[in-house]
């Protein structure tokens, strides 16, 4: 792409942050691209999250389709076959379950206030804490999103060694990310430029082709290949959380494995520690790095990335597995 449109080197950082981040790290990357002076890439971010979206489900459910004339999977949970309330996206009455529980007493503070206040003191550090050290250099800016992980990392370390941990529910954390996620595709889609679209379109059809056959690509050679036992069932959702979002992947696996029997989630969540720190480095470099050219360089360090998980797949985790043969 960089060759034949040199300057827009950036825009396929907002492909990548699009569809496997979704409209969080769209927002993120795009915001890192307007105070660098690129104001289009918010769009092309948000746009890409949008887009991934529907590829996400729509390929997702061509996908199963085809696995199970290929008999890859023996069944799956289609429409017809959802009650009335999974029909409509609703729980059923005797199923439901509390948001949250009371952990303090309502004579003193409600609970969800002391919850709103974590929320609210976490979210200012975050955007206090990127304005001052994205001031200590032009080409330098430090997401939000890389200071409220932060920030939320401290505020937990202080609750286990304080024991306060005890009277904070998950459950309330839970549904606040729920509820931010809900509104920022909401504000997302809203903010999309029809002009901006219309300006990049062609190179946005040709990267959005690219990376759906890339993923492709992944889910049916590669990870049969390398995921072991239930690899389709790793590897639908790995197609659902690298065009959409986590999310995404979830419900394309909830349709396969409904009773969840792959411990697909219980892998994801071993595995997304680590990753997450990589998402960091990525989410806050990439984008100067490909603003100021550097793509060469970038590209260098995700093929050393890529060598490395390959060298752990071929010479640590083989080995591993037929040492417990």
């Amino acid at each position: 792409m960089t060759f034949f449109w040199p300057d827009i080197n950036s825009l396929g950082v907002t492909m990548s942050a699009g569809f496997m981040g979704g409209h969080g790290s769209a927002s993120v990357v795009g915001s890192i691209f307007t105070s660098l002076g690129w104001e289009d890439g918010f769009t092309l971010g948000l746009t890409f999250a949008t887009v991934g979206i529907f590829i996400s489900i729509s390929v997702g459910m061509l996908i199963l389709q085809v696995a199970l004339k290929l008999g890859l999977i023996q069944s799956f949970t289609s429409f017809d076959k959802m009650n009335e309330y999974e029909r409509k996206g609703l729980v059923e009455p005797q199923e439901q379950s509390p948001v949250m529980k009371d952990t303090m007493s309502s004579l003193s503070v409600d609970t969800f206030a002391v919850h709103a206040a974590l929320v609210v003191v976490v979210t200012a550090f975050s955007y206090v804490a990127a304005n001052y050290l994205s001031g200590f250099h032009d080409k330098v800016q430090i997401p939000t999103f890389v200071t409220g992980f932060l920030g939320g990392m401290l505020v937990r370390i202080a609750a286990k060694q304080t024991k306060a941990q005890d009277y904070l529910c998950d459950g309330a954390f839970k549904h606040a990310a729920g509820i931010s996620t809900d509104y920022l595709i909401i504000f997302g889609i809203s903010a999309i430029k029809i002009t901006v679209l219309a300006q990049y379109l062609l190179p946005m059809v040709i990267l959005a082709t690219g990376g759906v056959i890339f993923t492709l690509w992944l889910v049916l050679w590669v990870a049969p290949r390398m995921l072991g036992d239930d690899w389709f069932e790793k590897g639908i959702f790995t197609w659902g959380w690298l065009t959409g979002t986590v999310a995404m992947g979830i419900a394309l696996l909830r349709i396969v494995d409904p009773k969840m029997r792959s411990k697909v989630l219980d892998d994801y969540a071993i595995a997304y520690v680590p990753g997450s720190i990589t998402d960091i480095f990525i989410i806050s470099l990439m984008p100067i790095a490909m603003y100021n050219g550097l793509y060469w360089q970038a590209l260098a360090v995700g093929v050393g990335y890529l060598a490395f998980v390959l060298f752990i797949w071929r010479f640590v985790l083989n080995r591993y597995q037929v040492a417990n043969a």
